[in-house]
């Protein structure tokens, strides 16, 4: 079975954050037709979705996601710093799950010498 990996930011029970790993599976379906059929995973209920840019060198102290979201790299980079230390680079074509909204949360900041912009998809569940 294919499948799309990911990783996500999500709280711990200290208050504080750390990156968890996510498999997202596809299933080869007739989703478009009379198109072939291609492999499609789950749906998922999204609320609202749009754009976030960031300009060159900004930075995002220790703070909780603001809602819970898919984020997707259009251009840029960043990197993201779980309360345990941990880190995540995310470049164009890359997305992040970020579900950290209590808590501590994580550090953001953009590492390219371009401005960041990401597509944002807010999901159900706060």
């Amino acid at each position: 079975m294919t499948t799309a990996d990911y990783s996500r930011l999500v709280p711990t029970a200290d208050g504080g954050s750390r990156f968890d790993e996510v498999s997202i599976p596809f299933e080869l379906k007739n989703f478009a037709p009379p198109a072939q059929p291609f492999s499609v995973s789950p749906l998922s209920e999204a609320i609202e979705c749009g754009f976030l840019h960031l300009p060159v060198g900004w930075y995002g102290e220790m703070h909780p996601s603001p809602i819970r979201m898919w984020i997707f790299v259009l251009q840029g980079s960043m990197k993201f710093e779980a309360s345990n230390g941990d880190t995540r680079e995310i470049r164009p074509g890359s997305a992040l799950l970020l579900e950290d909204t209590v808590g501590r949360g994580h550090v953001s900041r953009v590492l390219s010498d371009t401005a960041v912009i990401l597509a944002v998809v807010r999901l159900s569940g706060t």
